[in-house]
């Protein structure tokens, strides 16, 4: 699903968080501020190599998206970073349409 904020194309300060499940019951408000914390840490602290960005290669349609990682790599792109730690993961058919785990 293609976001659009100030920023443009992608996740932003302003409209971080927004259609994920997890995230639903939070406010405007509590979104920007934990989209601000994930932002000062990786300013401050650099990327964690252990969570690194996750693209989902799906070569049956001619499509790669990011999986995991959208904040940070907006963050990543705002701060200039050279570099960001990136795992790419191949698409299964355990995935759904939506990139969530199918229990079979």
């Amino acid at each position: 699903m293609e976001r659009r904020g100030r920023g443009g194309i992608g996740r932003h300060r302003d409209n971080a968080y927004d259609g994920k499940e997890e995230t639903k019951h939070l406010t405007k408000e509590q979104k920007e501020e934990r989209y601000d914390t994930l932002y000062e840490s990786i300013k401050v602290n650099g990327f964690n190599e252990e969570f690194p960005i996750l693209i989902m290669l799906r070569r049956e349609n001619n499509v790669d998206m990011i999986f995991e990682g959208h904040h940070r790599l907006n963050i990543a792109i705002e701060l200039e970073l050279e570099t960001v730690p990136v795992r790419f993961i191949e698409w299964q058919k355990e995935y759904n349409a939506k990139g969530k785990w199918v229990d079979k």
